[in-house]
């Protein structure tokens, strides 16, 4: 089999990878179509300009824009424009192999990186698209070369071009102006997200759970605060059909909340989701989110159904005094019951009513009641039955969170003890590279509320009846050895090294995607007055620009007799580089035979490769030796290894 040449293998490898962040979004049909096209590419059958080849290449784009028709409907938009770019690149690199078409397909490329941006911004993608940069440019500087250009001279010439592009590149990011929304809600592609739900039934809470996506992030202003022992406020499920629970509805009420104890300040990331809500740890009067709004159940939600990344500062109490009256309607919700089912749970629960002077003593009897039987917490429950709680309480008595959460609330309203379900997150994870705490998915949980007369809306979580080393310790700990495997915990090992990415991560989130309109304002503002005013950040980034520019030509121009001006000069000025290193160095008068004998004398085992290497040099700088000679010049240059040895000083 024939290998590819180097030209081909610098026009297909960094094309190739511009494509291949794409194959996680295109149909896999448009994959399997793309990778058949760079096999083509790669291999003999492929024929230059031949005309069963242009027929072929037409009807392959034809077959291409019928294909993304069929599958989106449409033409337009970021989904189908993105399946027919990637198609388009691939047959291009089909075309013939005339410098102009190899200009073209790298000119996609650079289409292809910043399409990948419109899918996923995290800092690997970043890293991998700025790499594939470099690698582009390097192409590109190779196809235009008489000759394909040695490896380590194309990257390194890509990786300077990039690199002198930088400085250009964060002086815009910083200065050009920033819409108040960000660019990105301009374009919306579908991805699955996970998060908390505004319904729960057995085994929601436990499939969430396996999830080791963060959540949030939470850096906190006393550095000494431990997140373990906070709770996560989310949804609020007050409606039970004997199944699900599910929220009590929006209602204009506010609810009336006194805050108790001292405030503490904290900020929080929260990652895309699906969901609405903006989780808090206690009592908050406000969020700096916009149009966030509170509800009658004290959760707080964004109008839209789901969000990007947020960033919000909390100012929380998290001991508090939520509704010391309880509203009719909300205390009529707190005590119903679907008519019949579980009679044993209710038959236990009016017991302890009648056993009870006070409510509290109803709630202490069913936490005793669940740490004195044989309750255990697993990934892993028994189905249940048509009377789930009963079945749960009386007869399997395995389960998780939501499990406990959701029994202990039909006890207490059977009761007579109005009841509702909170679901959140509990706890998090100390990064100690970054001193914030992280916060996961499978931090998720579910605790219950109770309302008491003179104290409110009381938290019982009792999930820590049965295994409190799930709130002291982590779900890790509450866990049977047997099922923590499925939480895919990272080895002790690695873990630093798990938490250096994610600090990573989390400073690209904040100081790259998270510098939005307003962050931009208080950065320029902060800097001088001036510059946060239009006018100011023009004048500013063209000032910048100017600078950088003037910068870039004046070292140009130093260097610029330095420097060699021909690939020939360059490669011979490798070869003295090397002998420079094994203390043989040109004089400044000498000339190239001169030196190559007395280099020959210091180093009699290198004699043939120095003789050789600069003939081939005179041949081609001096005498207009043919094309071929670069090659052979380029092939001594790569074998010749002058360290090693000794000079002699002769």
């Amino acid at each position: 089999m024939v290998r590819p040449d180097r030209r081909t293998l610098w026009l297909v490898v960094p094309v190739t990878l511009a494509l291949l962040p794409h194959a996680l979004y295109v149909p896999l049909w448009a994959s399997l179509a793309v990778a058949l096209a760079l096999a083509w590419r790669l291999t003999p059958l492929w024929r230059k300009d031949s005309l069963a080849q242009k027929a072929i290449r037409i009807l392959l784009a034809i077959a291409g824009v019928i294909a993304t028709w069929l599958q989106f409907h449409t033409l337009a938009g970021p989904e189908a424009g993105i399946s027919l770019l990637v198609q388009m690149v691939a047959l291009k690199l089909l075309e013939s192999d005339r410098r102009r078409d190899h200009a073209v397909a790298v000119l996609a490329g650079y289409f292809l990186v910043m399409a990948t941006l419109i899918h996923h911004q995290q800092f690997a993608v970043a890293a991998w698209l700025l790499l594939t940069t470099a690698a582009l440019t390097a192409a590109l500087a190779s196809s235009q070369a008489s000759e394909p250009l040695p490896l380590g001279t194309a990257l390194a010439g890509g990786g300077s071009l990039v690199l002198q592009a930088l400085p250009l590149a964060i002086l815009m990011f910083l200065l050009f102006p920033r819409l108040p929304s960000p660019m990105a809600g301009l374009i919306h592609v579908e991805t699955g997200r996970t998060g908390l739900s505004d319904s729960m039934v057995p085994g929601s809470v436990s499939r969430l759970i396996l999830s080791d996506e963060v959540a949030l992030r939470v850096d906190f202003a006393d550095p000494a605060t431990d997140a373990r022992g906070l709770y996560w406020r989310g949804p609020v499920l007050a409606d039970f059909d004997g199944r699900t629970w599910r929220r009590g509805g929006d209602r204009a009420t506010l609810p009336a909340a006194l805050p108790v104890g001292r405030q503490i300040d904290y900020s929080i990331t929260l990652e895309a989701a699906a969901q609405p809500w903006l989780p808090v740890a206690g009592l908050t009067r406000s969020l700096p989110v916009a149009d966030a709004r509170l509800t009658a159940y004290q959760e707080w939600r964004t109008p839209r159904q789901d969000h990007e990344r947020l960033r919000y500062a909390v100012q929380s109490w998290l001991d508090y005094r939520l509704e010391a009256e309880l509203p009719a309607w909300q205390r009529a919700q707190a005590l119903a019951l679907p008519a019949g089912g579980n009679p044993d749970s209710r038959a236990l629960a009016r017991l302890w009513a009648d056993q009870s002077a006070t409510p509290r003593e109803i709630v202490d009897r069913a936490l005793a009641y669940f740490r004195r039987e044989p309750f255990h917490y697993t990934l892993n429950p028994p189905p249940l039955g048509e009377h789930g709680v009963d079945d749960f309480l009386f007869l399997t008595r395995r389960g998780f969170c939501e499990h406990y959460a959701g029994a202990f609330t039909v006890l207490m309203r059977a009761a007579g003890v109005p009841a509702r379900v909170v679901t959140g997150y509990q706890g998090g994870e100390l990064n100690p590279v970054g001193g914030y705490w992280i916060v996961r998915q499978r931090d998720a949980h579910a605790w219950a509320e109770v309302w008491l007369a003179g104290a409110g809306w009381v938290r019982v979580d009792p999930t820590a009846a049965v295994a409190p080393e799930r709130v002291e310790r982590g779900l890790a700990e509450a866990l049977p050895m047997a099922e923590r495997p499925l939480l895919n915990l990272p080895a002790n090992w690695l873990r630093p090294w798990r938490q250096g990415w994610d600090f990573l991560n989390n400073g690209w989130n904040q100081w790259v995607l998270g510098y939005d309109f307003q962050r931009q304002q208080r950065l320029l503002a902060r800097l001088s007055p001036s510059l946060a005013s239009l006018k100011g950040m023009l004048w500013a980034m063209l000032a910048g620009i100017g600078l950088i520019l003037a910068g870039l030509a004046l070292a140009l121009l130093r260097n610029a007799d330095d420097r060699p001006k021909t690939e020939v000069e360059r490669l011979y000025a490798r070869f003295l580089q090397g002998l420079a290193r094994a203390g043989l160095i040109k004089g400044p008068a000498e000339g190239p035979l001169d030196f190559a004998a007395r280099a020959s004398r210091g180093r009699p085992d290198l004699a043939g490769q120095i003789d050789t290497i600069t003939r081939l040099y005179l041949a081609l700088r001096y005498g207009g030796g043919a094309g071929s000679e670069i090659g052979k010049l380029r092939r001594a240059l790569y074998i010749f290894r002058p360290g090693g040895g000794t000079a002699s000083k002769k």
